[in-house]
Order: structure tokens, then sequence, then C-alpha cells
């Protein structure tokens, strides 16, 4: 059976890129793979002279068209080619991807460029397996910012700052985006994008999360509405599910289209776990249903970059239960309190009877016992 793997490495500018493609596709080529990149299409049509700056100068929103169709029509022939391709094994690296656009104009802009190609964010996001987001220099480690690597950049410092987190944040609702830091020596910090792949491949990885449960009362929606979010509803059940180990299924649903994604969890002594994810498609998930361990529960996600951090906030409403669950990736471990739209929580990062492995079969079960 094929395997083709879609990775986007993105980030802020002078953030590591082109060293870590370069480190992906060695990677990849030893373990069997081959190997297809797409180049940054803003960079090639800057240096071929399509210019958003300077003299004769195209609009933003224009050059920002070129960009995604020229993107979609590059995606299209690799993808042609890794499914004609010989080899079984095949990676495809992408230099940004299609929600990098939304990083450079309003989102206004966005979506109608997005319309006008008559594809869906969630159609987006399921076109890849895995982003990397690699912080850029300028946050943590600016003695090292330069330009003078890549004839397209022209980014102050506060400028890359500003870049960086429009481009995390234009990639939030992503189920697989890893945030790779600047808290290391650069060498290390090539090496933790290689160990993401490793553990996306199946090697293991303990995954550093905090959770926190949070009342509704608790929770402040101004906040929340300010931010002008994507609300994602999930639906998900159970198939597997023990002491050790389960394995869940989710369909993720933003404006009307749909995406599907497996996850398994490993559970560790020390309360820590080991997680994998990808995506599957639609018959997979209606199959897997139909033989699961739990009935599917749903559930309303927002996804939220705040301060360098990744945050899920997923509220809960099972009959006359509700409650909401907000999860953290942990990038900087000085980073400890909470965010402003919560006013106060509880940790349950080492309960597992707040996952939701064990909500779907709790729910499953209170279902079953309300009939009797």
């Amino acid at each position: 059976m094929k395997k083709i793997i879609n990775l986007v490495v993105t980030g802020g500018p002078c953030g590591g890129k082109t060293t870590a493609l370069d480190a992906l596709g060695k990677y990849f080529r030893s373990e069997g793979y081959t190997v297809y990149i797409v180049n940054e299409t803003a960079t090639e049509l800057i240096n071929d002279g399509m210019r958003p700056f300077g003299e004769h100068k195209l609009e933003v929103l224009e050059f920002q068209r070129l960009i995604l169709k020229a993107q979609l029509a590059k995606e299209s022939i690799r993808q042609i080619a890794a499914q004609d391709c010989k080899n079984d094994k095949v990676a495809i690296i992408y230099d940004r991807g299609i929600l990098d656009n939304r990083a450079f104009i309003t989102e206004a802009g966005f979506q109608q460029l997005i319309r006008e190609e008559g594809i869906k964010e969630a159609e987006i996001l399921k076109r890849y397996d895995l982003v990397i987001h690699l912080v850029t220099a300028a946050i943590g480690k600016e003695d090292y910012y330069t330009t003078a690597n890549n004839s397209a950049r022209t980014e102050t410092i506060e400028q890359a700052r500003e870049s960086d987190k429009r481009t995390m944040d234009a990639w939030r609702n992503h189920t697989n985006q890893k945030i790779i830091p600047n808290d290391t020596l650069f060498d290390e910090k090539i090496q933790r994008v290689i160990n993401v792949i490793r553990a996306f491949l199946g090697e293991e990885e303990v995954i550093e999360k905090k959770r926190y449960l949070v009342s509704v009362r608790d929770f402040d929606f101004e906040i929340l509405n300010s931010m002008n979010l994507i609300k994602e509803d999930i639906e998900e059940f159970v198939k597997l599910y023990d002491d050790e180990e389960d394995e869940m299924y989710c369909k993720s649903t933003i404006d009307g289209s749909s995406y599907y994604t497996r996850v398994k969890n490993r559970y560790l002594k020390d309360g820590t776990f080991i997680k994998r994810c990808r995506n599957i498609g639609e018959e997979d998930y209606y199959g897997n249903r139909n033989v699961a361990k739990s009935k599917p529960i749903k559930k309303t996600r927002y996804n939220i970059i705040y301060d360098g951090e990744r945050y899920r906030v997923d509220f809960f409403y099972l009959g006359k239960k509700s409650f909401i669950i907000v999860e953290r990736d942990v990038i900087d471990e000085s980073k400890m309190g909470l965010p402003p739209f919560i006013k106060n929580a509880t940790d349950i990062t080492y309960n597992r009877n707040y996952n939701d492995d064990s909500i779907c079969i709790d729910s499953f079960i209170d279902s079953i016992v309300g009939k009797k």
C-alpha cells in the first residue's frame, strides 16, 4: 500500500526553514522514501520579479492570489508524481503551505481567495499530515537574526516577530501543528524537528501538555469572542480502550467541510502519554464507528495561539452536563500562568477521568444506565 506523507515546514523569517528542509530531506531518504520538495512560492515569485513592494509593485491581495494559484498547481503536480512513483514510500515536504497566505492579508481577503478557488479551510487542513512551525530567531535569538541569506526577506526584527505570530496563528486549526522554539542551540533545534518526524513515523515521543478543567462561570467569553476565532465542531468515539492505551477517531467540521483523524495514545506510569495522530478518510472513520466501544460524543473546539503557546479550548455538552477543558502544549516551561480568558481552573493533567476517551466511555455507560 502506498504511503504518502505531506509535511509543511513554516514559521517566521530566519527560523531555520532552509536548514530544516535539507535535514528532513536527508532523513526521509535515509529511511527509504522518495522525497519531493515544494519550494516557497512567494520567494520564487519575488525572485522572478513579481513583488508586493518596490517599484511597479503588485497589490498585496493580487500577489497572494498569484501565490495561491501557483501553490495549488505545484501541490497538484507533486501529488500526481507521488501516485505514479514506483516507490511505495513518498514524502512531500512543503516550504510553507496554503494557510501561510492567511498570515499576510486580512481574514476577509483570505476567505475571498479560497472561495475563488472553490476550497474550504477543512479541505486545506486535510491536505497536510503534519505542520512544523520554526519560531523566528527574532524571538529569543535576536543576535542571530539576519536577512542576508534570503534576497526576498526584508523584515525588521519587530516585523519578523509579528509575522511569526500571524503565521503560527494561521495554522492553529491543524490537528498536528508542532511549534519548535528557540530555547536551545540551533543544531538542537533542528534535531527537535527530526525527533518530531520520528515520533510521527511511529517512534516514541512523550507529550508534554497541561490540561485544565474550567467551569463556564470562570471562562471569559468576551475575550474569546474578541479573538475572532474559527469554531470547530468535533464528533469523536473510542474504538480501543484499556488501562494502557486507547484509539480514538475524530470528525472535525469547519464551515461545513469535514476532515477525519485517528489518534492513538499510550499511557505511561508517570501520568504522561505517547500520542500518534494521522489523517484518515471518511470511509475509514465511519467503518470504525460501526465497531466502536462507545457512541460518538460531540464538542465544540476553539484553537488559540496566545503568547507563543498553543491552546485547545473544548466545550462539552453531554445531556445535562456541560464543562470546558483547556489543553496547552508545553513549549516554554517558564510560562506557567493561565491565559487571561481563564479566571480559575483545576489542573487535570494527570487525571485520565477527564481524557476524551474516558468521557466517551462514561457518556456511553450513562446512556445505557439511563435507559434501564
